[in-house]
């Protein structure tokens, strides 16, 4: 029987080792090779380059050498746990965990584990990527998507601004020209309307009560009246001459305002109930403009109860939209109320929600210009059949009230 020469055995298997020393030293991941007590066996370079440690400094080592705490400490149970009773939570599978370099810095890493066995002898093949790029990456993307929507945010909110803006520029524009052209009616309309005044005053002097042509005399001269105030509102809604400011406390005009009109309330059946607050700060204001303010609120809402009601009357410490302090009136009625589709227009000039004859449409439209010259707001809520609520509210400050 011929005999094989030793040699010839030999030499594959060193061939074979050789090979996977060659294969170990090149490839691009780290490699780490350890036994069933988590000791180091095989370390190759790419390994040493991204945990900074020579092979000869942590062969026959504890793997947990390369782990940051708490890491560290728990490793060897995990391998005994799996030793025990064989069930796997890397092991073959894989997973993003943490290592720890020789100089201390942690770092992420994608780690895949498998279990090799020469023999009776097992050990624990790893296999690592440092993903630290990679999760630079991902946060720096993160951080893009969170400055995208901000970036959009703050779009949104300046595209709502120059909306609002430019609705604000083309009410401003639309009243400019409004102003001027009812100041021009109005003065070419007073000369006319003050002869006719005069001359119905003749007539009807000249006329006996028991005239059947007196009733329609006075029917011309109440139009002619009604036709003076309209005047006199479109003059009034197109001046814009300087303020007069002075000391003003609100709650106490307001009242003033109130005795004007208190005879027509109570002949009307209007309760009138006054929750005017003791602490409200003077302003400085116009207190005429403000006044013809008062009384245009208190009219309509006469107007708005014509079977009777309750008008409250508020006066309190608050704040404008963008926090200022403020004082804020409230003038709330239980009158017919507006349709809610048409209270974005009852401040637009010449429009009314009264019967014909009855209003010109231009109060409400007087009372936004003077409270926005006086820097304040106003706000209209109401609901048919229940009621209307009117809310200024006029800043504090001495430097934000009117234009001196």
């Amino acid at each position: 029987m011929p005999t094989v020469d030793p040699g010839l055995v030999e030499q594959p298997s060193r061939d074979s080792v050789t090979r996977a020393e060659a294969i170990l030293a090149t490839t691009v991941d780290a490699v780490m090779v350890i036994d069933e007590r988590g000791l180091i066996e095989v370390l190759n370079p790419a390994a040493e380059r991204m945990f900074g440690y020579a092979a000869g400094e942590v062969i026959g080592r504890n793997i947990n050498v390369l782990m940051p705490e708490p890491y560290r400490g728990e490793h060897d149970g995990y391998l005994a746990n799996y030793l025990r009773t064989g069930q796997k939570k890397i092991i073959g599978i894989g997973r993003e965990v943490v290592g720890r370099r020789k100089d201390g810095t942690v770092f992420p890493m994608d780690l895949a584990v498998s279990e090799a066995r020469v023999g009776e002898h097992r050990s624990f093949v790893g296999i690592v990527r440092d993903v630290t790029e990679r999760k630079q990456a991902e946060e720096a993307l993160r951080e893009s998507h969170r400055q995208l929507e901000t970036a959009l945010a703050a779009l949104q909110t300046k595209g709502e601004e120059v909306k609002v803006m430019s609705q604000q520029l083309w009410q401003a524009a639309k009243l400019a020209s409004v102003g001027e052209l009812a100041a021009s009616i109005a003065h070419e309309l007073n000369n006319p309307l003050a002869t006719v005044s005069l001359r119905m005053e003749s007539l009807l002097a000249q006329t006996a009560a028991d005239d059947p042509r007196r009733r329609l005399l006075e029917v011309v001269e109440q139009e002619v009246d009604r036709m003076a105030d309209l005047v006199a509102n479109l003059l009034q809604f197109s001046r814009r001459g300087q303020q007069r400011a002075s000391s003003v406390n609100l709650g106490e005009d307001l009242v003033k305002t109130l005795e004007l009109v208190q005879h027509h309330f109570r002949s009307r059946h209007i309760r009138v109930v006054q929750e005017l607050a003791s602490d409200v700060p003077v302003i400085q204001a116009d207190r005429q403009l403000l006044r013809q303010v008062f009384l245009n609120l208190l009219t309509n809402a006469g107007d708005a109860m014509p079977e009777g009601g309750t008008l409250t009357l508020r006066s309190a410490p608050g704040f404008l939209g963008d926090g200022r302090p403020a004082v804020v009136i409230e003038f709330a009625d239980t009158g017919l109320g507006i349709p809610r589709e048409l209270l974005p227009r009852v401040m637009e000039p010449f429009f009314t929600t009264k019967e014909e004859g009855k209003g010109t449409g231009l109060g409400l439209a007087i009372c936004r210009r003077a409270v926005q010259e006086h820097g304040g707001t106003i706000h209209i809520t109401s609901e048919l059949g229940k009621g209307t609520t009117v809310r200024i509210a006029l800043p504090i400050g001495n430097d934000t009230n009117v234009d001196h």
